[in-house]
């Protein structure tokens, strides 16, 4: 096994890294240095200072029995992302990001919440023709969001679960899209809270009574909201090689300083049949989906039997001009085998997170042009020190997947 680092040379890269955030936002188009280092190596990634984002059109959608019976426009302010702490010292990629949903032109707030962020990975785009000038940095989240008083006591606003929970777990990405040339920031989320046999089945962190909670509904923000066309029946899933990847641990043992570098990885992502998760008798709008993958550092994710890799189809964004471009969105979850090619541990691992396909040119930067299919999600474990897996409610991230098809 290759050595660790030294405490002293993870202190130079840290604090080299709190340098950079504080350094002029036309310096921050640059790599975040994860990739081509070392096998189950520490580090720490180059992030900029991401700003608050207020002003933000949303959508907020319920589907029931996979199929939209609302759809919602508001507005949401995403306040700046803040380093989470582990021991007084900043803990590596992660973040507290504070949501608020309000309806539009009025100072109402309909839903607060605080998301779980852990980085994933960051790119190059191009939204203007003859220059690569956006660069993307993307993040895993997962928190509770909290209805106030103001919003409907409606099933079709307000998950039924809520008075019992209190807090609404959801899941989902944020992208940072950097403008090089204008210095202008913004974002693309979503957020996903699924029916009762994802999110509230038995064995989840906040299961549903025998009478259930919302057992054939789902619920999701989409941002931005102008734009956005839902449909449950895109045709639009992740399908071919995985040419362009890479599989990614957080060593919790070595916290704060958790980053590992990126192991690439190669593999398969394809459909396998279309069904409908919240009812037998529903469109299919979700589509149950076979993954595996191979890293350099003999990583390993296959099929689990403890379950399926499911994609859910969302709808697509239809405005060239504004990030992320003509992009269709999904949102997967379900289970994975993996095998940490650097401890050898071996689990079933429950995963959640985005699914992009399309949107403005992404290249590496290198200026090799990436596939146009996006999978990056994370896995849902207890804690720092237990790693048991942990659906349907706030958690932490062991392992992350970045993948790339054509």
């Amino acid at each position: 096994m290759r050595p660790r680092p030294s405490i002293r040379a993870l202190a130079c890269l840290w604090l080299a890294a709190l340098a950079f955030l504080a350094s002029p936002a036309r310096a921050q188009c640059l790599p975040d240095g994860l990739d081509a280092g070392p096998c189950c190596v520490s580090t720490f990634p180059t992030l900029p200072a991401f700003p608050p984002m207020n002003l933000q059109t949303v959508r907020f959608v319920c589907f029931d029995k996979c199929k939209p019976i609302a759809n919602l426009s508001l507005c949401a302010g995403i306040g700046a992302p803040t380093p989470k702490q582990f021991g007084g010292a900043f803990l590596c990629g992660n973040y507290d990001i504070k949501v608020r949903v309000r309806q539009c032109g009025l100072n109402l707030t309909l839903w607060n919440g605080n998301l779980n962020a852990t980085y994933s990975r960051n790119w190059q785009a191009s939204s203007v023709a003859g220059a690569v000038n956006l660069t993307v940095w993307r993040f895993i989240v997962n928190g509770d969001m909290v209805p106030t008083i103001n919003l409907p006591n409606n099933p079709t606003y307000r998950p039924a679960c809520q008075p019992i929970t209190q807090g609404v777990y959801f899941t989902g990405y944020i992208d940072y899209a950097y403008d090089c040339i204008a210095n202008t920031w913004q974002v693309a989320w979503m957020l996903d809270h699924e029916c009762d046999g994802v999110h509230h089945a038995p064995g989840t962190a906040r299961p549903a009574p025998a009478t259930g909670y919302h057992p054939t509904r789902s619920f999701n923000f989409i941002g931005p909201g102008a734009g956005f066309v839902v449909s449950a029946v895109n045709p639009l899933i992740s399908n071919g090689p995985i040419q362009q990847g890479a599989v990614r641990r957080n060593d919790w043992s070595n916290a704060p300083m958790i980053c590992n570098f990126e192991e690439p990885a190669q593999g398969m992502f394809a459909p396998i049949a279309d069904f409908c998760q919240c009812s037998s008798a529903g469109n299919g709008q979700y589509n149950m989906s076979f993954v595996q993958a191979g890293g350099i550092c003999n990583t390993k994710v296959s099929p689990s039997p403890i379950g399926n890799l499911n994609q859910k189809r969302l709808g697509s964004w239809t405005n060239p001009n504004v990030y992320p471009g003509m992009q269709t969105l999904l949102f997967d979850f379900g289970y994975l085998d993996y095998t940490d090619g650097c401890s050898g541990v071996q689990s079933s691992e429950w995963f959640e997170g985005a699914e992009t396909i399309g949107g403005f040119p992404a290249f590496e930067f290198s200026g090799v042009q990436l596939g146009r299919q996006f999978e990056d999600m994370g896995s849902a474990n207890l804690s720092a020190t237990a790693p048991t897996t942990f659906i349907g409610a706030p958690h932490v991230v062991y392992y992350l997947l970045n993948f790339n098809m054509p």
